[in-house]
């Protein structure tokens, strides 16, 4: 059980990682005239921008999630 937490952790872990490295990339380009002009639809936009990026790795962190969540069920079974 030890190893199936630590390999899930590793997994997650790597997705955060590539996750992060973009988020600070995005902190980075916001255009501060453009957020002022509109806040509300300039992080919606933003926001949209960064999900349709990480959409791989997001559905790989709810992939391993399940797959962690199942093998924890069963082995409780």
């Amino acid at each position: 059980m030890a190893q199936l937490v630590d390999s899930y952790l590793d997994k997650i872990d790597i997705l955060k990682i590539k996750i992060g490295n973009d988020a600070v990339k995005i902190l980075e380009a916001i255009d501060l005239d453009e957020l002022l002009k509109n806040p509300e639809l300039y992080l919606q936009e933003l926001g949209r921008a960064f999900l349709d990026e990480h959409r791989e790795e997001i559905l790989e962190g709810f992939n391993e999630g399940k797959k962690y969540a199942e093998k924890v069920v069963r082995d409780a079974a």
